[in-house]
């Protein structure tokens, strides 16, 4: 009789476990697709926040970094160290690209004047350069419209002699890519 009463016990148990088991699978899931709804809901809110926000100033600053792209002389002299007010104007496109650019864009951003600090002046330095704004400008254009254009599709754009220096701007590229995927 004990034995039975044991017995009945311990399958009641199994079979509350079994269950339990066959369970989590679905509550596991069902906590991730709610997690995930949340992050996106989150997401979606923060971006409308902005675009309503910023809209018009997000086109300044991708205005601006495409300026670099497009009239590289120009911008080069307008932002070059030595003409009056380029810090300034730097220090502003900068503050308002962390204001208005996603977390990819700052990412890029804080890679780029990184690279700038610490390397010594350069022909390479000078082509990674132009490749780092060609991923600001793509990235800027990605937060502001949704539509995302290959950096190295940008610098064809004005650059008449990439093909001839095409393997150093994928160099370039790629190691600007691992250098955010690591940040």
């Amino acid at each position: 009789m004990f034995l039975n009463i044991i017995s009945t016990i311990l399958t009641i148990i199994v079979l509350v476990l079994i269950g339990v088991v066959l369970k989590l699978p679905d509550l596991l899931t069902n906590t991730w697709l709610e997690k995930t709804k949340n992050k996106d809901a989150h997401d979606i809110q923060i971006e409308s926040y902005f675009k309503q926000l910023g809209g018009k100033e997000q086109q300044k600053v991708l205005d601006r970094w495409t300026d670099f792209l497009v009239d590289m002389d120009k911008t080069t002299k307008e932002y070059n160290i030595k003409t009056p007010g380029a810090l300034d104007r730097y220090n502003k496109l900068m503050h308002d690209t962390i204001v208005y650019g996603s977390d990819r864009t700052v990412k890029i951003l804080a890679s780029y004047n990184h690279f700038t600090f610490i390397t010594e002046d350069s022909k390479g330095k000078s082509y990674q350069m132009i490749v780092y704004i060609a991923f600001l400008v793509s990235s800027l254009k990605e937060d502001f419209s949704g539509y995302h254009i290959d950096p190295l599709t940008l610098l064809k754009i004005n650059i008449t002699d990439f093909d001839d220096y095409k393997k150093i701007y994928m160099n370039c590229a790629n190691e600007i890519a691992q250098e955010i995927k690591r940040e």
